[in-house]
């Protein structure tokens, strides 16, 4: 799985692990980051939440193209330091994934959840005329 994408690397999301439905994603809260309490920015928090949730549909190995249709997310407690979003596909069909994740600070501790649903594109097994 990649990660590499420029918005990624901007906001310094590291892939820790992938596979099989499943995808963790690091980020250590910088000051550029924060809000004005100087806790991660919830949109920080969005994007590596949406971004781990889409990386795990994309290790289910199913789909060519995804897209986030919904997204809903319950901010828990104030994100400072290191933080992983733990993602995973709980179900997934032709046109659908839905997938839920976790916010964890380095001690463990639940930070965020959320909740996703991608449209997703299933790959075929051969190109259209």
């Amino acid at each position: 799985m990649r990660t590499d994408s420029q918005f990624c690397l901007d906001n310094g999301f590291a892939l820790v692990g992938a596979g099989d439905g499943t995808a963790v994603l690091a980020c250590d809260v910088l000051d550029r980051h924060t809000n004005r309490h100087g806790n991660a920015h919830g949109g920080l928090i969005a994007a590596l939440l949406d971004t781990a949730m889409g990386v795990a549909t994309r290790a289910s190995g199913a789909y060519d193209n995804l897209g986030t249709a919904s997204l809903t997310i319950n901010y828990l407690r104030p994100a400072r330091g290191r933080i992983a979003a733990h993602a995973r596909v709980r179900r997934s069909g032709r046109s659908l994934a839905f997938c839920e994740a976790e916010v964890l600070d380095a001690e463990g501790r639940p930070l965020a959840t959320a909740s996703a649903v991608f449209a997703v594109a299933t790959r075929s097994a051969s190109p259209p005329p």
